[in-house]
Parts: structure tokens; sequence; C-alpha cells
């Protein structure tokens, strides 16, 4: 009788315990692939010279690490929009006070069907926000995808952005030319076909602490 009471309890637990090893294994990995943000949320920078904001192409790496500082704040999120990024603006996403703004955002508007020249005008207002609040930002193009129709999306509204840019004095970062082939985001530098690497992370690091240099070389390394 207990002999068969052993047997009995043993066969009950096993399928609990393999399904509390396997919930412990997910979790786990949730929280080491997203160490970094959790870090930052509960660890914010004490004093902000850089903020971050953008959508998921901005949200998901550690930019502290990336730009080897530790000054900077990321308010980027996945599945924003220029329109919500100008309302986050508005409703106070600047109280911060930081010294120089990075801007990225628009591939989420292209892929719901909203017009490069409807983005142009969301990103106008958002550069009018930032100049009335005398704050220096660096405004970039929006990376290509893997889908060709996105992507004749994605170059007109780049047109439209540069010639701004240019004309009007804005920092203007373009990373296509290092992460695309013929026009086509290359899948070496993406996992999905719009989301990026971390070597093309690296890349976009490099080339964003050489804008942060032109653009305000007083705002050093903490």
């Amino acid at each position: 009788m207990q002999m068969r009471l052993r047997l009995y309890r043993i066969m009950t637990c096993k399928p609990l315990f393999f399904l509390s090893l396997l919930l412990n294994i997910l979790l786990l990995g949730i929280l080491f692939q997203f160490r970094d943000k959790i870090y930052a949320r509960f660890f914010p920078p004490e004093k902000v010279n850089i903020l971050l904001i953008g959508d998921s192409l901005l949200a998901q790496e550690n930019w502290n690490l990336l730009l080897q500082r530790n000054d900077v704040k990321n308010e980027a999120y996945g599945g924003a929009i220029t329109q919500q990024i100008l309302w986050n603006l508005e409703r106070g996403q600047l109280n911060s006070k930081p010294q120089i703004v990075i801007l990225e955002g628009g591939i989420n508007d292209l892929l719901v069907g909203v017009s490069p020249q409807r983005v142009f005008e969301n990103y106008l207002k958002i550069f009018n926000v930032l100049k009335q609040q005398n704050i220096p930002f660096i405004s970039h193009a929006i990376i290509l995808t893997d889908v060709p129709s996105i992507n004749q999306e994605v170059l007109k509204l780049n047109q439209l952005l540069k010639a701004y840019c240019l004309k009007n004095g804005i920092v203007y970062l373009d990373m296509n030319a290092q992460l695309s082939i013929n026009q086509q985001l290359a899948k070496e530098y993406s996992s999905d076909g719009i989301h990026l690497t971390k070597t093309a992370y690296q890349h976009w690091a490099k080339a964003l602490i050489g804008c942060l240099e032109r653009i305000d070389t007083k705002i050093k390394v903490p």
C-alpha cells in the first residue's frame, strides 16, 4: 500500500514539477531578454542629457551601453506612430530637460497605410515642439525593410525629411547606406525584415556618437 501511494505521488507530482520548471525557464528568459529595460526602469540616470523618442527600433536596446554613457533616457516604445510621439512631447515628455533629443520613427505609420506626406507633416509638428523648447535634436531617416512596396513609401518619406533637414540645419542621420543593399534592409542586419541585429546597432551607435560630437561638444560623457 505504501509503495502504491509513493508511486501515485511521483506520478502526480512530476507534471507539476516539469510545468513549474518550464515556467521558471520562460520567466528567466524574459528577464534576460529585457534586462536592460528593467534596469533602466528601476535605476534611471541621475542626469538626462540625451532623450531618445521613437518606436521599437530605438526601444529594444540599451543606448547607455551602446553610446558608452550613463546619461541617456530611452522613452521609445514598440508600436509607436508619429502622432503618438507628438502627443507624448506635448504632454510633458521633455520635463526631464534633455540637452539633446534623438528622434526616430515612422515605419509603423507606413505599415498601416499612412501616407508619407501625412507622416512628414507629423514630423514637422514634432520639429516645431523641439524648436520651441530650444532643444537641439537628431532626426533619423526611416530604416528600410525587406518589403519592396513599403520601401517605396520609406524612400518618399526620407526624401521629404532629408530636404527639410538640410534646408533648416537639422542633423539628419541616414543608416540605410550601411544597413541596406539595393534599397532593401540586408538580411545580415535584421532578424525579421524590420528589426535590427546587435551588429546593426553597433554601426548605428558609432554613427550616432559622431553626430553627438558634431551637435554639441559640451555634452561630455559623465
